[in-house]
């Protein structure tokens, strides 16, 4: 096996090492999941919010990606059991992670390349800051408060670092496309970003 790459064994053995509930011990997890079931995951969602702000949140983790063909017994084996949606792992402390796959891919609107994290050995594709931000903003355009919430707390932690000029120009590249998403993006963007300004004002 090559020295940057792991055996999900391997990786969710070093992921019970870690601390309860630290990102280190997620991101093991995720990469021991994706290695067995996925082809080509890329990790999204709450830990990937927690990877690019810091910010610690209790949530599952996302992971996309095409599935592998027998993953459910390869899962099963190396102890992961399904419910619903979700994929359990409990590990000998006591702490249960739960990972779901809702998607094969990044969205369309997704157009930079993962950043790879190196877990030595071994690595995780985690969405780009960029991304996520349009993917949280994909989500708020449903009118729902708490994915409109998730996108604001996430452009406050994030703000310096995110490029908002090509976001806009991915919202105006979006809304000729004559979806309800597309077009609703050229609100949300702005009034999100007002509102993470008023948040970073406080």
């Amino acid at each position: 096996m090559p020295e940057d790459t792991a055996s999900p064994g391997d990786l969710l053995r070093r992921a019970g090492e870690a601390s309860i509930g630290s990102l280190e011990r997620k991101l093991l997890a995720a990469a021991a999941f994706g290695e067995a079931a996925l082809e080509a995951p890329v990790l999204v969602g709450g830990t990937a919010v927690e990877l690019h702000t810091g910010a610690y949140r209790p949530t599952d983790i996302d992971l996309v990606g095409y599935t592998k063909p027998g993953s459910d017994a390869i899962l099963a084996e190396l102890g992961f059991e399904r419910e619903g949606r979700h994929w359990l792992f409990t590990f000998a402390d006591g702490e249960t992670l739960a990972i779901e796959v809702p998607g094969d891919r990044l969205a369309d609107y997704a157009l930079e390349a993962p950043l790879l994290i190196d877990l030595a050995p071994g690595q995780i594709a985690v969405i780009s800051l960029n991304d996520l931000m349009m993917d949280r903003l994909l989500q708020a355009t449903r009118g729902e408060p708490v994915t409109l919430d998730e996108a604001v707390r996430l452009a406050t932690a994030a703000y310096e670092r995110i490029d908002w000029e090509d976001l806009s120009a991915r919202s105006d590249t979006a809304a000729q496309d004559k979806t309800l998403p597309g077009a609703a993006l050229r609100a949300v963007l702005p009034s999100v970003r007002r509102a993470a300004r008023k948040e970073l004002r406080r």
